[in-house]
């Protein structure tokens, strides 16, 4: 459609010109077409990468629960066979436990984060990327349109880019 549109609005050029025009539009838009659809997968796949680094992050917090479980079931069951359950030691093993607990799910929390927040930023830089390739697509095409219908090299150069002449001394004077 948009090259019966060009070869339509393009009438008085040429017949190779209409077609060169109508082929650089149909390809910017199949460009920006493709630069759109790899944005969208792109986003897909960091969500998709935000998930699964979710999902980790809750499998190694139940992981480490379960292991503190078995080290305080443990710890019991040793400080009940030496009649040791009630003393001080016992009782700082125990809370020594639960921080290295808090300790380690409060870590695997902040890195699951940084993880997360990683890949988002990784995700919309590759989507800015996406664009960027994009827009200089569409600038291309603009800039052949334009030099190709004369743009600056039309034969005259404007008045404004002309540096002044500098008139030159004739004559005598010579010292």
């Amino acid at each position: 459609m948009a090259l019966f549109t060009t070869l339509a609005v393009t009438g008085a050029l040429s017949a190779g010109a209409a077609l060169a025009a109508g082929l650089a539009t149909y390809g910017t838009a199949a460009s920006i077409s493709a630069s759109n659809r790899a944005a969208k997968a792109s986003r897909a796949a960091a969500q998709t990468q935000v998930t699964m680094q979710r999902q980790q992050a809750t499998r190694q917090r139940r992981q480490a629960i379960r292991a503190n479980i078995i080290r305080r079931s443990q710890a019991r069951a040793q400080a009940q066979a030496a009649g040791v359950e009630t003393s001080s030691g016992f009782a700082g093993a125990m809370g020594s436990l639960s921080s290295q607990l808090g300790t380690n799910l409060g870590y695997g929390s902040q890195m699951s984060g940084l993880g997360q927040q990683f890949t988002s930023l990784t995700g919309q830089a590759n989507y800015q990327a996406s664009q960027a390739q994009m827009f200089g697509s569409i600038a291309g095409l603009g800039m052949q349109g334009f030099q190709y219908f004369g743009g600056f090299d039309s034969g005259q150069t404007p008045s404004s880019s002309t540096p002044p002449s500098t008139p030159r001394r004739t004559g005598g004077g010579g010292r």
